[in-house]
C-alpha cells in the first residue's frame, strides 16, 4: 500500500509522496467487488507532472493533477477495474506541462484570498458561475447546525447513550468570518470545497459514466475540539414532498419505514442510519449513503450528525463524557433518482428498497479500490493483471467472502475446495447460474435478501 504517515495522534493519516522517474512504478489496484466498475484513483506524488499508462497495454489513460495545497499533487486517473482482479498501471514522469491540471476558482466574501500556485491557473471569482442542468432537476440545499444540550439544572442533559437537546431545536451555523470557497474543474472529476472554522465542506462530481457519475460524492472534515455541550448536524433541504415519511437501512440490510411526529420530543423522531437513508415521493427519490457506520450517526429527515462533544456522563455505564473528539472525515453519496410513474405511498406501511443503481453506489462506496504501490528499488519479477471471473457476478449479487477450506490430509495439492457466500441484494427473485462447466451446471436459486454458501472444488 501507499504508506501513510501519522504525524500526532489525533491527526488524519497523509500519504507519502511517490516520487517519479522516467522508470515506470508500479500500481496494483485490487477491486474488491464482484462487478466490473470504473473508479477514480488517487494518488500522491512529487510533481505536477505524470503519466499513466496500462501495464499490459500500454493505452496511456485519462488523467488529471490536482493541488492538495498542504501537500504535493495528486494524480488521479480513470481506472476499468474487473471483478476481483488486481490491475496493473505503470507511472512515470511525464514532460513538463503534458498532463491536464485543473484549475481553480477562489473566492471569500469581503476579503479576496492570496493564493500562490506554482503550477496551477488560479482566479478569483467574476460574477455568477455557469450552471448546467439535465433530466430530472431538483432543488437541495446543504445546512449546517448546533444542537445544544438542556440548561435545567435538575434536567438530564446529553451524553454518550442519551440525545437531549435544548427546547427550539438546532441553530444555524454561523461563523464569525466568512468561509474560503474553492472550485476546481478537471477532466476527471470537479468540486467545490467550503472552510469553515469547525468544518471543510467538499461536494464532488465525477465524469464517469455508469453509477460512479450519478452521484454526487459529499466529503465533511469535523474537528469540534473547541467546542463545549454542543453537536454538529448536516441537514439537507430538499423540496422532495416526502410528508413525514422516511427510510433508513437497519445495520445494511434492509430499509425500515420512518415518520417525523410532532406529537413527539424532537429526539424521539432521530433513528440510527448505518449506511443508507432516503426520501421520497411520486417523481423521485433522493438517497443519502455513508461509507461509515457511526454509533453517533442519526437521521430525521434531511439531518445527519457528524460529530458530538458533551462534557457530562448520562448515567448510562460509560462513566466519562464524550471529550475525546478527534479531526473527524465523513464520506457520503448523494443520489437523485427518478420516479415518474411510481405510485405514492399514502398510508400505512410501506416496503421499500434501494434501487439497484443505490446499492451498487453503496458498494462502491464501502468497498473502495485498494491500491498498492511495488517498490522501486525491488527484484520483482514482471507484474501482470489477475483475472479470476471470466465476468461480473449478476448485479443484484453481492459476494461477501472468499476463501480456501484447507483439508488437513490434503495440503498443497488439488483440489483446492473454495467456500463462498453470497448476499442477495434485490427483493424478487431469479434464478442464477453459480457456475457452468462443459460437463455439467448447476442452478441456484437466492431469495430476496437471502445470504447462503457455496463450495466449489477445483482439480
Amino acid at each position: 500500500f501507499q504508506d501513510d504517515v501519522i504525524s500526532a495522534q489525533d491527526a488524519l493519516p497523509q500519504k507519502t509522496p511517490l516520487v517519479l522517474s522516467n522508470e515506470p512504478r508500479s500500481l496494483i489496484i485490487f477491486n474488491p467487488t464482484e462487478q466490473l466498475r470504473s473508479s477514480v484513483i488517487s494518488v500522491v506524488v512529487d510533481g505536477p507532472d505524470a503519466r499513466v499508462v496500462d501495464a499490459v497495454t500500454g493505452r496511456p489513460m485519462a488523467a488529471q493533477i490536482s493541488a492538495v495545497w498542504a501537500e504535493p499533487s495528486r494524480l488521479s486517473f480513470v481506472a476499468q477495474l474487473p471483478p476481483l482482479s488486481l490491475g496493473v498501471y505503470h507511472v512515470t514522469k511525464a514532460p513538463a506541462g503534458s498532463t491536464q491540471r485543473a484549475q481553480y476558482t477562489v473566492h471569500r466574501h469581503g476579503d479576496p484570498p492570496t493564493v500562490h500556485a506554482e503550477h496551477f491557473q488560479v482566479s478569483h471569482l467574476q460574477g455568477p458561475e455557469l450552471r448546467l442542468q439535465s433530466g430530472l432537476v431538483r432543488q437541495v440545499q446543504v445546512q449546517f447546525l448546533w444542537y445544544a444540550t438542556r440548561t435545567g439544572f435538575n434536567q438530564e442533559k446529553s451524553g454518550a447513550y442519551l440525545f437531549l437537546p435544548r427546547e427550539g431545536g438546532g441553530q444555524l451555523y454561523t461563523s464569525s468570518e466568512p468561509p474560503l470557497v474553492r472550485v476546481s474543474r478537471g477532466p476527471v472529476f470537479s468540486d467545490i470545497t467550503s472552510c469553515f472554522k469547525h468544518f471543510t465542506h467538499t461536494v464532488r462530481l465525477y465524469h464517469l459514466d455508469g453509477h460512479a457519475g450519478r452521484s454526487a460524492e459529499i466529503t465533511n472534515m469535523v474537528d469540534i475540539r473547541s467546542e463545549v455541550n454542543r453537536e454538529l448536524v448536516m441537514r439537507l433541504v430538499s423540496d422532495v414532498t416526502n410528508g413525514n415519511r422516511f427510510y433508513t437501512d437497519l445495520n445494511g440490510f434492509q430499509m425500515q419505514q420512518r415518520r417525523t411526529l410532532q406529537k413527539l420530543p424532537l429526539q424521539a423522531n432521530f433513528y440510527p442510519m448505518s449506511s443508507a437513508s432516503f426520501l421520497q415521493d411520486s417523481m423521485s427519490r433522493l438517497s443519502l449513503l455513508s461509507a461509515q457506520s457511526q454509533a453517533a450517526a442519526a437521521l430525521k429527515p434531511g439531518e445527519v450528525v457528524l460529530d458530538r462533544r458533551l462534557q457530562q456522563d448520562d448515567n448510562r455505564g460509560l462513566g466519562q463524557g464524550v471529550t475525546d473528539n478527534k479531526l473527524t472525515a465523513g464520506l457520503y453519496h448523494l443520489l437523485l433518482e427518478d420516479r415518474r410513474g411510481g405510485v405514492q405511498d399514502v398510508g400505512g406501511a410501506s416496503v421499500e428498497h434501494l434501487s439497484l443503481l443505490a446499492h451498487l453506489s453503496s458498494l462502491s462506496l464501502c468497498h473502495p479500490p485498494l491500491i498498492m504501490v511495488a517498490p522501486s528499488d525491488s527484484q520483482l519479477p514482471e507484474l501482470r493483471p489477475f483475472l479470476p471471473l471470466r465476468s461480473s457476478l449478476p448485479c443484484d449479487v453481492h459476494l461477501l467472502n472468499l476463501r480456501t477450506l484447507e483439508d488437513p490430509q490434503v495440503r498443497n495439492t488439488w483440489p483446492i475446495i473454495y467456500w463462498w457466500g453470497c448476499h442477495r441484494l434485490c427483493w424478487l427473485g431469479k434464478f442464477y447460474r453459480i457456475y457452468d462447466e462443459p460437463e455439467s451446471s448447476h442452478i441456484t436459486r437466492l431469495r430476496p435478501m437471502e445470504i447462503s454458501g457455496f463450495r466449489t472444488v477445483f482439480n
